[in-house]
């Protein structure tokens, strides 16, 4: 895993708890492609918002889903959630089980240097 302050420890339990809800597993994906509101991510995943919060909250906790401010064309914003987990790895070898998770951070910096290296 990438050092990040920025970014909360997460056991094992927790990220396949997670994982777990096909729901989450729907917001994970959908927020990967584009920022969602949680609305926005209620209609496409079938959900209650009251559940999609429920889910967002334990995704932010866990540093899997991050929150960006969207303007409207009225004058106002709104929050919008985009995925941060980019991989995760689970290993099962000579008796031992090892897990790994990239996830991507929020730091304006962070993405730079990413972008740079792709380059």
């Amino acid at each position: 895993m990438s050092p990040d302050r920025q970014m909360p420890d997460v056991d094992l339990a927790t990220v396949v708890s997670l994982l777990d809800d096909e729901h989450v597993r729907s917001i994970l994906a959908a927020t990967s492609e584009t920022p969602l509101s949680a609305a926005e991510l209620s209609e496409r995943c079938g959900v209650s918002t009251s559940s999609i919060y429920r889910r967002l909250d334990r995704l932010t906790d866990a540093g899997l889903v991050g929150e960006r401010t969207r303007p409207r064309s009225d004058g106002h914003h709104e929050t919008v959630y985009v995925s941060r987990l980019e991989r995760f790895e689970l290993t099962v070898h000579d008796g031992e089980l090892a897990w790994d998770i990239d996830r991507e951070s929020d730091d304006i910096a962070d993405q730079l240097t990413n972008m740079w290296g792709k380059f």
